[in-house]
């Protein structure tokens, strides 16, 4: 489908610029005057765009003519693209068939052109540097623009008898400059007055020259001493007008195909007109301010198309239609103004003419004065009625794009309601299920530790009490123990496993050992522990011969180990288990025989570590007598009875505190034996304890800790109240 649509838009396009031309003139003023962008030039429906103007030096170079609106301006929304110029590019990839051409000249700026076109030298410095142009910038042609040669045009405007042959032989320079490119279009003004074109050859002329626009723009102005159409189709036999300076050229040898109609696409209004003739030929009291103007500007009296459509719209003005001119006027009957302008029913006129005359095609003044769907649509549908009907269809889309964006956003919003309406409701029955589910989950947690608890008190009871029961009796307690555990080992699959239990479990019994100095009483602890397991039928120390050659030794039926270890010396530890271990229980009694050989090993390493063994031993040796530890400069100072001065070691209070657990950190700098504090008193520092006598500090952050671990330091008596708050 985007194929054929794609094809059929190359079609239009080339349907479209097979026929007469459509020309669209861009001044570079209007980005000033009103913020007009070249990229919103509707480049689509048109075959040639002309961008006025171009700077003509006195030594024949061409430039860009206005720095800052050709080559500077940021476009509104886009960030890469600086200046007219560089919106160029952009307008072919939207119209690949579209010239865009340069314009010299214009009124104001024709000063040199009769100099440059006079001059052999800057003739060559003059096609040079316009195919410079076209090459930096992207532009297809060049439009000379010259007001006027010979005669008229603005005072400054040097001018020569042989003006017409000098641009003759520019614009054939310029044809040879250019012969090699694939694209170079060539174009000149012609004035309607024929006192303006006096001496011109036009078919020598024109034999290089791709085309020729009537300036058919400005018949009456702001100068003219009596109100008049703007560009009137028909006169009487002594005014000047549309058909009469056509019927005049085609006389003078130019061929039809090559003439194209300047239109314009602004309006003149004058003001005081009297009503006499619908107030046409009648004398004025000058201009008012346009759609432009300002007080700097003054008035010009030039109201874009867009304006003009409000104003007849309003009801202030009367429309009047000039059969014999082809041509509509507005006059508002309380101001006496007076606007002339190119209404639909004129343009249309014109193009009636065009083809009658075999015309190459319209040129309007300009494209950002006119009104959208305005004298530029029309033309456009006149020459290319298809191309128009799908560029319209595309216009419609584009249009209907957010209409059917907010229905497809209404349908979207309607289908996720009933979406999330579903999932409200579907996530409410998980939530239920969940809960159900949760319910029987914690049942089966909680039955496996009921089931051990079960056994552990029946064991309890077995032992406490089994010389006085029966056998039948003891044999029941016994029965109910190892149901409990069965059951226990088979619900245990069912339950979440919870790793948190177990390490808990490790680290009770890191505790336990960890007090522990010889390897009989950590084995002993290690026996008293797992007497405490329900997974543990018994457990016994052995001394064992035969060489330890794994930590835990699994029988084939996973009911009995032993924990063997050279780090054990002569003994091994033997277990039976009421029910065969799993992988998780392996792991977990693996993990306390490790403790055990962990914590050998550590103390092999002290004892390999003679200056740790002394001052682990100045202090043990001082342990009951011990005031307190202050960290002084790197080392530790014991302050302890007998000591006429500190003893001083290089542990730090951190490591001290690993092996001695019952001294307490007050300070960072001081570890303090707590029956050696006799109270407290504040400071103008905070608040110090008393220890045998000397003054310790206590950090604020420990005071709350303090108070609640040890409240007797801080009770309110009468030589110590002092310290309490």
């Amino acid at each position: 489908m985007r194929l054929c649509l794609a094809i059929l838009a190359c079609l239009t396009a080339a349907f479209a610029h097979a026929g007469p031309r459509l020309i669209g003139y861009f001044p570079f003023w209007a980005s000033y005057s009103h913020g007009a962008s070249l990229a919103d030039t509707p480049a689509e429906q048109l075959t040639d765009l002309i961008y006025a103007y171009a700077r003509l030096g006195a030594d024949g170079s061409v430039s860009p003519g206005d720095f800052f609106a050709d080559l500077v301006k940021i476009h509104q929304g886009d960030t890469l693209h600086r200046g007219n110029y560089a919106l160029v590019p952009l307008l072919h990839q939207r119209n690949p068939a579209l010239n865009v051409l340069i314009s010299v000249g214009g009124w104001n700026w024709s000063t040199h052109l009769s100099s440059v076109a006079a001059d052999p030298v800057k003739r060559r410095r003059f096609v040079t540097t316009t195919l410079a142009l076209f090459d930096r910038y992207g532009f297809d042609g060049i439009e000379i623009d010259w007001r006027f040669p010979v005669v008229g045009g603005h005072p400054d405007t040097s001018k020569r008898a042989d003006d017409a042959a000098n641009l003759q032989r520019l614009t054939h320079e310029l044809r040879s400059g250019c012969a090699v490119r694939p694209r170079c279009v060539i174009a000149l003004t012609v004035s309607p007055q024929a006192e303006q074109r006096a001496g011109w050859v036009f078919p020598a002329m024109l034999k290089d020259v791709d085309f020729i626009s009537l300036i058919a723009t400005d018949f009456h102005g702001s100068w003219s001493a009596r109100t008049g159409h703007k560009s009137p189709l028909h006169a009487s036999a002594a005014e000047p007008s549309v058909a009469r300076a056509v019927t005049e050229l085609k006389a003078a040898g130019v061929a039809a195909n090559k003439l194209v109609l300047a239109l314009p696409a602004q309006g003149i209004a004058w003001l005081g007109v009297p009503a006499a003739g619908q107030g046409l030929n009648q004398p004025h009291k000058g201009v008012p301010l346009g759609t432009w103007d300002n007080e700097k500007t003054g008035p010009t009296g030039i109201f874009t198309y867009t304006e003009i459509t409000r104003m007849a719209a309003s009801g202030d003005f009367e429309q009047h239609w000039d059969d014999v001119a082809q041509a509509d006027t507005l006059y508002q009957p309380g101001s006496g103004q007076l606007l002339s302008y190119e209404s639909p029913r004129a343009l249309a006129a014109k193009l009636a003419f065009a083809d009658r005359e075999g015309l190459a095609g319209i040129a309007l003044w300009e494209i950002s004065s006119d009104a959208p769907n305005g004298l530029l649509a029309q033309t456009h549908r006149h020459y290319h009625p298809w191309a128009a009907r799908w560029q319209a269809l595309q216009q419609h889309y584009r249009n209907a794009v957010p209409w059917l964006g907010g229905a497809v956003l209404g349908l979207a919003l309607a289908f996720g309601t009933a979406v999330f309406v579903w999932l409200s409701l579907r996530r409410r029955q998980h939530s239920q299920e969940q809960a159900r589910h949760g319910a029987v989950i914690r049942s089966l947690n909680a039955l496996p530790a009921q089931l051990r608890d079960t056994a552990e008190r029946a064991s309890e009871a077995r032992r406490r009490i089994g010389a006085r029961l029966t056998v039948i009796d003891a044999q029941r307690l016994d029965a109910i123990v190892a149901d409990s555990l069965v059951l226990r080992h088979q619900l245990l699959p069912l339950a979440t496993p919870s790793a948190s239990d177990a390490l808990r479990d490790l680290e009770r019994f890191s505790s336990a050992i960890a007090s522990e100095r010889s390897l009989e009483c950590m084995l002993d602890a290690m026996v008293r522990f797992l007497a405490d397991d329900p997974r543990v039928g018994s457990a016994d120390v052995l001394e064992c011969d035969d060489a330890a050659t794994e930590l835990l030794t699994l029988a084939a039926d996973r009911c009995e180990a032993r924990v063997h270890h050279e780090a054990l010396a002569d003994y091994c530890v033997t277990l039976r288990f009421h029910t065969p271990l799993n992988d998780d229980e392996e792991v977990y009694f693996r993990s306390l025989a490790n403790q055990i050989v962990l914590i050998r090993r550590q103390l092999h390493e002290l004892a390999r570590q003679p200056q740790l063994l002394a001052e682990l031993h100045e202090l043990a040796s001082r342990r009951e007598r011990l005031h307190f530890i202050r960290a002084e400069r790197g080392y530790s100072g014991i302050h302890a009875g007998g000591l006429a001065a500190p003893v001083y070691v290089t542990l730090r209070l951190r490591a001290i505190r690993l092996y001695f657990d019952e001294l307490v950190q007050v300070h960072r700098s001081y570890l303090v034996r707590p029956q050696a504090v006799s109270g407290c008193r504040r400071t103008g520092g905070g608040i110090e304890l008393i220890v045998a006598g000397h003054p310790v500090p206590v950090a604020r952050g420990q005071v709350a800790r303090l108070k609640l671990q040890f409240p007797g330091w801080f009770i309110p008596e009468p030589a110590k109240s002092a310290c309490h708050s």
